[in-house]
């Protein structure tokens, strides 16, 4: 595994799709820091708000505490490439004094897309893993606060110096009580973080949300090619309205193959004979089947007539005509509004007028290296740039179908596309299981990565791969041959793997730096588009075989760790502290592929061997003295999808909560049944819960007649 130490940090919260209202651009400046020795307060305040405010104190072995009179006390600012800012705030103890140890408590105050997350430390290199997580995150491994939109980061000591517990959480703002000890202490503030300290030049958080929803369904083109036609997207459309639907799945996305002609921008909504309802009449037939309409388009333009008559509407060489580059055709000058309103725009305002509600814009790759790069010169002359060429035509789009519309950009990671596109197809054609190690911090912050189709035909790939991209917390959209649906032992992967959670990344670094680190380089795709370049993610590689996602809601927060076996993988232990929780406590830990409690654990417990292509996902849940939910049989994350409003009540011995379950799907709760209690009965108001098992668990189970929220009351004595 290829592990650097040579940016980290990383991160996002949860918003709207949807323009932010305060678009005020923060500083790249240091924050003013104050520390009163007299008092041991100290305090940081960035672009006019504070950010951080604390007491030092002295602590000694036996307990006591005294004010840090004698601390040695500094602060160093430094400005590295890309106009990256550093500081550092240190705290010493003068000399030593044995026993004695330096303490920060304080509040990190953020926004409300602040989140808690690591950076690199020797953790990583104890258990290498991938880490996610849903609502306020408790993990021992966090040692940082980044706030997305103001795209700042604050971090403490790691591997154990910071502990970061979540404070004040509300509709304003972000809260995080952070504690830190140790002689000498050091305080690392970075602004602009993403947007200097990880080169993402376009990187403009304060101004865009990223999209808050899952992202799952079925395209097309790795099924069908060129092949596809209506009567087949309506034959997908029907499977997915009745078996797929319910389980998360909303989008029917169509691919290329209903076009005319490809590359005529006049003609882009046309459709021909394969489709005799037209891309309007698609769209009407997907939607009264309450699934979500999805199309591609591309920016290739190979019409030659419309190239002579409006040269001034494209790239153009030496001669000063229109040039053809490859995968591109004729490069559309987005210098030119007038070829911008000619081109782009009645494309995508007929799209939204159609109804559709997705759209994935391919060839933006070859536009920007085939095309744009060779007219840099030319663009120059005029004021402009690829890159600003480039946003022009994506800008373009965005503002007709509007922000509640999905754009996903293809192919590549394309930087240029930050604040604009929703979503970036992060390689070539094809899933490759690597692709999401390797933007793993990006995911939810920047954009949502694409790890492109999801076929699940393959031997053994109809589990791993929807638990793999639902686990990252990724756009998930399959794309099989019809038939392949229709059988159901086939796609329980999919249905327990939709919908994907909304998470943010655990980690302030990617699992696989190379291409970050090429684009912190500067690395680009000087020789064309054709072939991945540097910065793009290779699809095969060392690919990570744990997965963790932190779950935290109102009534309880847990953890479920994936371990994917891309090859035979042996029987381990699995140490609670390096998964970031606490050593000293009790866990129960429930297998979900298996339907297996494992049992009560402390310090470790036993993950089984595994074939190649197997899936294990462990729920690990702090045990409690009264019954208690250790696993849901609804989705892997067991219980962070369906879980709502989950009560015990003491006074009369009841466990109670809701639900989101799937019409005909059998529901099952797993409890946990401590010594002293027995379990007298379940009701729903969807019928009589049955009630199997004992020796101190039972599963509670009813099938539902309809989808929705379904209230449950479990009932002990």
């Amino acid at each position: 595994m290829r592990i650097t130490q040579f940016f980290f940090l990383l991160l996002l919260p949860l918003a709207p799709p949807a323009q932010v209202g305060d678009p005020t651009s923060p500083p790249n400046s240091p924050a003013k820091v104050e520390f009163l020795a007299s008092t041991g307060e100290i305090t940081m305040v960035y672009g006019g708000k504070q950010i951080f405010s604390g007491q030092v104190a002295v602590s000694s072995g036996t307990g006591s505490a005294h004010l840090p009179n004698d601390v040695i006390f500094s602060v160093e600012e430094a400005r590295g490439a890309h106009d990256a800012i550093e500081q550092k705030i240190r705290l010493r103890l003068p000399r030593t004094r044995a026993g004695e140890e330096l303490e920060i408590t304080g509040v990190v105050e953020g926004s409300t897309e602040a989140f808690a997350a690591e950076t690199f430390s020797q953790a990583q290199f104890n258990f290498p893993l991938v880490r996610t997580s849903s609502g306020p995150d408790h993990n021992l491994r966090n040692n940082a606060v980044y706030d997305r939109h103001s795209d700042w980061v604050l971090i403490g000591p790691s591997d154990g110096e910071t502990t970061i517990v979540p404070d004040k959480q509300d509709s304003t703002r972000a809260d995080f009580r952070m504690t830190i000890t140790g002689r000498n202490l050091l305080l690392v503030f970075r602004p602009r973080f993403y947007q200097k300290h990880r080169h993402i030049s376009f990187f403009e958080p304060w101004t865009y949300r990223v999209w808050p929803r899952s992202v799952a369904g079925w395209s097309s083109w790795w099924a069908y090619e060129d092949r596809i036609s209506e009567d087949i997207v309506r034959q997908v459309t029907d499977v997915f309205a009745e078996k797929l639907r319910d389980f998360g799945y909303q989008y029917i996305q169509l691919d290329a193959g209903y076009h005319v002609r490809d590359g005529y921008p006049t003609e882009a909504t046309a459709s021909n004979a394969k489709f005799p309802g037209g891309l309007k009449g698609l769209a009407a037939y997907i939607r009264g089947k309450g699934l979500e309409p999805a199309v591609w388009e591309n920016v290739a333009v190979d019409d030659d007539a419309l190239a002579r008559s409006h040269p001034e509407w494209f790239y153009r060489g030496g001669d000063g005509a229109p040039f053809k580059a490859p995968w591109v055709g004729y490069g559309i000058d987005g210098s030119n509004p007038d070829a911008v309103n000619a081109l782009i725009r009645p494309t995508y305002r007929e799209l939204r007028a159609m109804g559709y509600s997705y759209v994935k814009i391919d060839a933006l790759r070859h536009l920007l290296y085939d095309s744009s790069y060779r007219a840099r010169a030319y663009l120059a002359q005029k004021g402009s740039s690829p890159e600003q060429a480039f946003r022009n035509i994506l800008q373009a789009v965005r503002d007709e179908v509007g922000r509640d519309t999905y754009v996903l950009a293809c192919w590549g990671v394309l930087p240029e596309s930050v604040d604009i596109a929703d979503a970036s197809r992060l390689g070539t054609d094809g899933f490759g299981p690597h692709t999401l190690a390797e933007y793993n911090s990006w995911n939810n912050v920047v954009w949502r990565n694409d790890p492109d189709h999801l076929d699940i035909g393959g031997e053994g790939e109809d589990i791993i791969r929807p638990v793999l991209t639902s686990m990252a917390g990724a756009q998930l959209l399959v794309s099989d041959p019809v038939e392949l649906y229709r059988n159901d032992s086939r796609i329980e992967g999919m249905r327990r793997s939709a919908p994907v959670l909304f998470t943010v990344p655990g980690q302030l670094y990617d699992y696989d730096p190379a291409a970050t680190n090429n684009l912190l380089l500067g690395l680009r795709n000087a020789n064309g588009g054709a072939e991945p370049g540097p910065i793009d993610a290779e699809q095969f590689g060392n690919v990570p075989q744990w997965w963790l996602m932190d779950i935290s809601r109102a009534f309880e927060s847990w953890s479920v760790v994936a371990r994917l076996a891309w090859h035979e993988l042996p029987a381990t232990m699995v140490r609670f502290r390096d998964l970031g929780l606490a050593a000293d406590k009790q866990y129960l830990v429930y297998e979900f592929w298996s339907h297996q409690p494992l049992g009560i654990f402390k310090d470790s417990f036993p993950a089984a061997e595994q074939k190649s292509k197997e899936v294990r996902v462990y729920s690990i849940r702090e045990l409690q003295a009264v019954p208690q939910i250790v696993s849901t049989s609804r989705h892997i994350t067991q219980g962070g999808v369906d879980l709502r409003n989950v009560q015990w009540s003491a006074a009369e011995k009841r466990l109670s909560g809701e639900s989101d379950v799937v019409g005909g799907d059998a529901y099952r709760i797993t409890i946990h049944i401590p010594h002293g209690f027995a379990l007298s009965g379940a009701m729903s108001d969807q019928g009589r819960m049955t009630v199997t098992g004992g020796n101190g668990f039972a599963d509670v189970s009813v099938t539902p007649a309809k989808s929705g929220v379904m209230k449950w009351s479990i009932t002990f004595r």
